[in-house]
């Protein structure tokens, strides 16, 4: 009886002295973690409201072409939106993913590859087969919209859904999922970050800035002859350039955020980095007789474009890290919700409007469809962040953490 109660003893203290122990390892790694902004998630969030706020303007105006001049100018002022979210993403993506790497926690190339497959590829995969469903069965002709029968507008093609699982070559992403052509730039990126990553943070700021521009005037270069390469790959090496930028924000970030507390004219320098992208993009698109961008403007035009993007993203980014006014804005639980979905938002939100709209047209007004497409984005949003993406997150963290340990260390744990 005392030798047993002695062992439980024994075992209890042992079991207790472990776990002070995994607590105090705990704490000191808390420590040395980068710090997390969410400042820039909510950042996050709200672009990607406005990509949807895009996407839903388009359709209204394709396909119930408003007359009024008052109306057309209010939708024409989204149309930036979507390029220049997407532009921040890429230099959001690059700011936070240097973190570790800058406070002396750099990640392996291993642990870096699983995490992010499992943060990006694996909700996107749950995505993309909602979609191929929907292109299955409902694939068609419905409305008056061009833009929106660039999507589901034919038979499921299953080697462009091969081509969309495996991200290989250059082909159609409009087809299932509109967005989704920026997460294959950002799944090719996110392949050579680590490397890339160390190699800028050997250089001093004003250099890896450089090299930020250069990648874009290489992107330009390798188009023309005698290289000829695609648009899509040439665009990778284009949107690289955003992730050093991110990159090198992150590394100035506070002596950037205490140049702009020492500047009188900081609210100013808010209002102008919010307006001065769409400001510039409404009146890139009015060049020309064409609406696009893209067929308006020469390939050099387009690559500055993104620049002045980018760079008003980026003082947007120091700015809301540094303001205390941006924080308790940005803190505000609507725009917090936003920041914590924001991802799924931006990968279901198409996905929803062609449900919505290939079951619901001329069945109820195209406004109340739109209005019903908001609110189901959001909570389809909230369930894919709560069902797919924190368990497919817990679980790429779980397994990048097994290939760390010993077999023993493992075999114990279980």
């Amino acid at each position: 009886m005392d030798t047993s109660f002695g062992l439980m003893y024994d075992a209890e203290k042992h079991i207790d002295l472990r776990t002070k122990e995994q607590a105090m390892a705990a704490t000191i790694d808390a420590g040395r973690k980068p710090a997390r902004f969410v400042e820039l998630d909510a950042l996050r969030g709200l672009a990607a409201l406005l990509v949807v706020l895009h996407h839903l303007r388009l359709l209204w105006e394709t396909d119930a072409e408003p007359t009024s001049r008052g109306l057309h100018l209010l939708l024409s002022s989204l149309n930036p939106a979507g390029n220049a979210s997407v532009i921040l993403f890429f230099v959001l993506s690059g700011f936070v993913l240097s973190l570790p790497a800058i406070s002396g926690r750099p990640q392996s190339y291993l642990t870096f590859a699983i995490r992010r497959v499992f943060r990006i590829y694996v909700p996107y995969l749950a995505a993309l087969a909602a979609a191929v469903a929907g292109a299955y069965w409902l694939h068609g002709i419905i409305t008056r919209s061009v833009w929106f029968h660039t999507l589901w507008s034919e038979p499921v093609d299953w080697r462009l859904v091969l081509q969309h699982v495996l991200f290989i070559g250059a082909y159609n992403t409009a087809q299932f999922d509109n967005p989704i052509w920026s997460l294959v730039h950002e799944m090719r990126i996110s392949l050579i970050f680590p490397p890339l990553c160390a190699v800028v943070l050997r250089l001093k700021s004003k250099w890896s800035f450089v090299v930020a521009i250069a990648m874009s005037a290489l992107a330009g270069l390798i188009q023309k002859p005698p290289f000829m390469v695609d648009w899509p790959t040439a665009a990778s090496v284009h949107y690289a350039g955003f992730f050093v930028f991110g990159i090198t924000l992150a590394r100035e970030r506070n002596n950037l955020g205490a140049w702009f507390l020492r500047w009188p004219g900081r609210f100013i320098a808010v209002l102008i980095g919010l307006t001065l992208p769409f400001l510039a993009l409404y009146w890139l698109d009015s060049y020309g007789s064409s609406n696009s961008i893209e067929t308006a403007l020469p390939y050099a035009s387009i690559y500055i474009r993104d620049w002045v993007i980018a760079l008003c993203a980026g003082g947007l980014m120091i700015i809301s890290i540094s303001s205390a006014a941006c924080k308790r804005v940005l803190s505000w639980a609507p725009i917090h919700f936003l920041g914590e979905v924001s991802y799924s938002l931006y990968l279901w939100h198409v996905i929803v409007l062609l449900y919505c709209v290939h079951l619901l047209y001329d069945k109820i007004p195209l406004p109340a469809i739109l209005l019903l497409v908001l609110v189901l984005s959001l909570a389809v949003s909230w369930c894919s962040y709560h069902w797919i993406e924190k368990p497919s997150m817990e679980l790429g963290r779980k397994l990048s953490s097994l290939r760390r340990r010993s077999p023993a260390e493992v075999t114990a744990a279980g």
